[in-house]
């Protein structure tokens, strides 16, 4: 497993996420940004770029001319996988949609008995991050998947403290404490800059949404969100070097060169949130959450669909 870490700079772009989103141009849009290399790179991007996963899918087939890069994002804790998105980089348009995957996603697995193990986040700690991003390969309609970000709890607050913090509005008191997990967060309602280690409290928390877990991933997408938002004028070399130090990737630099100069002039207003459609439920003494397969390859339809003149 190759590792290598990344940090993202392109002006109004840094996603200082725990879950990364598109740290796959941080190395390059700083080393583009800093050494102006644009163009040193020549080929058909696509063309170098192969699957990890999903790459013989018919969805695949039928999107083969296809110019979107897909990252799959994970953020862990104790090798379970909280945070499970999909990035997708339209490297026409300059577009990206997050697509979140609820951890609680059932996914059946017959070499594996118990509950938990027929949860999507169970995938990464007993089978690894290829057979994750297969997983979530199958359940977003086989879209094929070309690299990965990871990143645990401690990445996230240290990227967050280099960024000074975030600023976010927190939607209620937030009080929960599992010394098992060696988890302990204490928010208080209202508008305010979060710390790293509140960043973390903030993004785990999930206890008192009415709807569990899908609530927590709709916090998570609004915090990518305000983070982006926020992301001008911050020390990039700092943020940077943070960066590189926690995730770990499968990305070269020189494809995350490559990758970054084909977003040059992104803004906030170029990325777009969704989840997978479905509903949770209740059975065999478990909560999962059951994807609903014709409306997420809908989903997956549109986001592919998508051309500039429909922009």
């Amino acid at each position: 497993m190759a590792k290598r870490k990344k940090k993202k700079s392109f002006g109004k772009v840094f996603l200082p996420v725990f879950l990364i989103l598109l740290i796959v141009f941080t190395i390059g849009m700083f080393v583009v940004d800093k050494y102006g290399i644009f163009g040193l790179f020549g080929g058909d991007l696509m063309e170098d770029i192969s699957p990890i996963a999903g790459g013989d899918s018919d969805f695949a087939k039928k999107y083969k001319d296809s110019k979107r890069v897909n990252v799959l994002l994970l953020g862990h804790n104790q090798e379970l996988t909280d945070t499970i998105m999909l990035g997708s980089f339209d490297t026409e348009l300059k577009r990206v949609d997050v697509i979140s995957v609820p951890r609680d996603t059932y996914y059946e697995r017959s070499d594996y008995s118990g509950a938990a193990y027929q949860k999507i986040n169970s995938i990464y700690k007993t089978e690894g991050v290829e057979a994750m991003a297969t997983a979530v390969s199958n359940v977003l309609n086989g879209v094929p998947i070309h690299f990965y970000d990871i990143i645990g709890d401690e990445g996230v607050a240290h990227i967050v403290d280099a960024m000074g913090g975030v600023e976010i509005d927190v939607p209620m008191d937030m009080q929960y404490t599992d010394e098992g997990q060696n988890l302990y967060i204490d928010l208080k309602q209202g508008v305010q800059t979060l710390n790293g280690d509140q960043a973390v409290q903030f993004l785990r928390f999930r206890k008192d949404y009415p709807t569990g877990d899908i609530g927590r991933v709709e916090a998570q997408q609004r915090f990518i969100k305000e983070a982006f938002k926020q992301s001008i004028g911050f020390g990039f070399p700092k943020v940077a070097q943070t960066a590189m130090e926690e995730v770990e990737t499968n990305m070269k630099l020189k494809m995350a060169v490559r990758i970054a100069s084909n977003a040059v002039g992104m803004t906030a207003e170029n990325i777009e949130t969704h989840m997978t459609p479905g509903e949770s439920s209740t059975f065999n003494d478990a909560s999962y959450y059951l994807v609903d397969a014709e409306r997420t390859a809908a989903m997956m339809e549109m986001i592919y669909s998508i051309t500039p003149q429909e922009e």
